[in-house]
Order: C-alpha cells, then structure tokens, then sequence
C-alpha cells in the first residue's frame, strides 16, 4: 500500500512550488442566509460579480457539460490554495461501489463536497473535455472530493499543483476476471453503468479459461494493462506494452497520489485514508464495521 509522507501537508507543501495562474480575483461573499445565485459559466470560468452562499449540501452529481455546471458549489473557498482537493479516479472493478458507499456517507458527517461524475464507460477523455473538467474542479469550493473512472490528469500542466489524488487496486487477474463477467453479465444492481453484451450467445458463455485457450482478443495480454493508465495518464503513450507506462505512472503516483491501496486489504486502506486525510476519511473504519455493512470486492 503506497502514500506519502506522514505529518506532512501536501497541500501547503506544493503551494510553496507554484500557485494557480489561471484564477482570477473572486468579489464578495455576501449574506449567507439569501438563496444561491450560481455565476454564468463559459469553457473557462469567468469571475462572478459575487457570490451568495445558501443551504448546504454536501453530494452533487455532474454530467461534466457546462449546462451541469450551474448545479456545483462553485467559488467560496476556491481561492485557498492549502484547501484539500482530491480526485478519486477509481479504477474499474477495485470494489470502488463500497468504497463510494463509505465516502458518500462520510461527505455528511466531515462536510466536504463529493462530487460524482456520471460519465460511467469513458476513461479518457478530449482536450476540450478535458479543459473544461480542471477549469471546473478548479472553481469548486474545496474541500472536495471528485470521483470517476478516469486516467490520471497532470493538473501542474494546467497551472496547479494543489490537486491530489487517491486509488484502490487489486491483482489485475482477479480485476480482469470481475471484468470479464460484469460485461456479460453485470452485478445484478441493474444501472446505467452496466452496458448489454456485445457478442454473440456462445461468446456471452463461454468461460474464462475457454475465452483464454481459444485466444480471443478479449482476453489477450495487453487487457492486463487496464490499471496502468490511471496512473500514467491519458497519452496514448501510457497503453504502449512496454516498460514506459509503468515508469511514467510511478513518478506520478510518488508525486501526486497520496494513498493508493489494496482491495484485498480494504479496512487497512481505509485506515492509511484516515491517517493521511482525516478532514475527508475520519470515521471510515468504523463505519465499515458497523452492523449490516457488507463491504464486497465487486
């Protein structure tokens, strides 16, 4: 289980490297007790005249468009750049459903803002796109906590550093066999994120171990490098089947990650979450431990 340096801040430890260039000057907070009036946003964010803060709450689902963008707590605190901001781009099949279980809760009881994308099938994703995710994490009043399937982003590329990430990982045999099965056959929760087999019947049941023998695509060795991009980046570089995408995403997971663990050892990596980051994960054991909780590697 990897992380960072304990007792040291991170996010008052990059500041000092360098500061967010693309912000701008934010006007007055006024009267906390009137309703919220969100700024017009463009692909780049503009300053709003002011900002009026209104009821609290603490989980918002975004469609990553700008017309979604108005539902955000956009602006507050955004300006503080020692604020902790943390983007969990989970990876698929690492039990991320329970993970998200115990964040969702802890959301209410610590008070930071969970954003949850609904773009469920897409880990890369187009500069346009792109621009607009970090230009709108970048407005969203800290501390928050965003979460998507979604290969590792540079923020230092786009003028901050403040952004830190976290991750769970399991054996990437284990990982591809859940996959494997998801994709015929789903979890049995029946949502969005579970997309119709296409194949044919007798592709829909053939066993792994068949799949593999008859070495279909499906299950060539290069699907074993699924985890590798969330931690070396969107470049088509990081999917090459060679050594640089796991050198490229180790550097990153030194300097940007300050927790990645192990579903196999899921209450240990909630543990390392509380020590590292107690204003998100304080809490998260117990409440994985509490009575009726039935925490799955999914």
């Amino acid at each position: 289980m990897g992380f960072q340096d304990e007792g040291k801040n991170v996010f008052e430890e990059t500041n000092k490297v360098s500061q967010n260039k693309s912000t701008e000057v934010v006007g007055n907070v006024v009267n906390e007790n009137k309703k919220v009036v969100e700024p017009p946003v463009n692909t780049i964010l503009s300053k709003p005249d002011k900002v009026i803060v209104g009821k609290k709450k603490w989980l918002y689902d975004w469609n990553e468009t700008k017309e979604g963008v108005e539902k955000l707590p956009l602006y507050g605190n955004w300006e503080d750049t020692t604020a902790q901001r943390i983007i969990f781009n989970r990876v698929g099949k690492c039990g991320s459903r329970s993970v998200l279980d115990v964040f969702k809760h802890l959301a209410k009881v610590n008070k930071y803002n969970m954003i949850n994308s609904v773009i469920y099938n897409q880990t890369r994703t187009s500069e346009e796109k792109k621009n607009l995710l970090v230009s709108v994490l970048l407005k969203v009043d800290p501390p928050f906590l965003f979460q998507r399937h979604l290969h590792y982003i540079d923020f230092t590329k786009f003028g901050s550093s403040y952004v830190k990430y976290i991750n769970i990982v399991r054996d990437p045999i284990e990982r591809f066999t859940s996959q494997y099965y998801f994709r015929r056959f789903g979890d049995g929760k029946n949502d969005k994120s579970t997309r119709p087999f296409k194949g044919t019947e007798e592709e829909k049941y053939q066993t792994i171990n068949e799949c593999v023998l008859r070495k279909k695509f499906e299950c060539s060795r290069n699907k074993l490098q699924y985890i590798i991009p969330f931690f070396c980046g969107q470049s088509p570089q990081c999917r090459f089947q060679d050594r640089t995408p796991l050198e490229i995403a180790k550097k990153n997971v030194e300097r940007d990650f300050i927790v990645v663990g192990i579903l196999d050892e899921l209450e240990n990596t909630f543990a390392v979450l509380e020590k590292m980051l107690p204003r998100f994960f304080a809490g998260a054991v117990d409440y994985m431990r509490a009575p009726g909780k039935n925490f799955v590697s999914l």
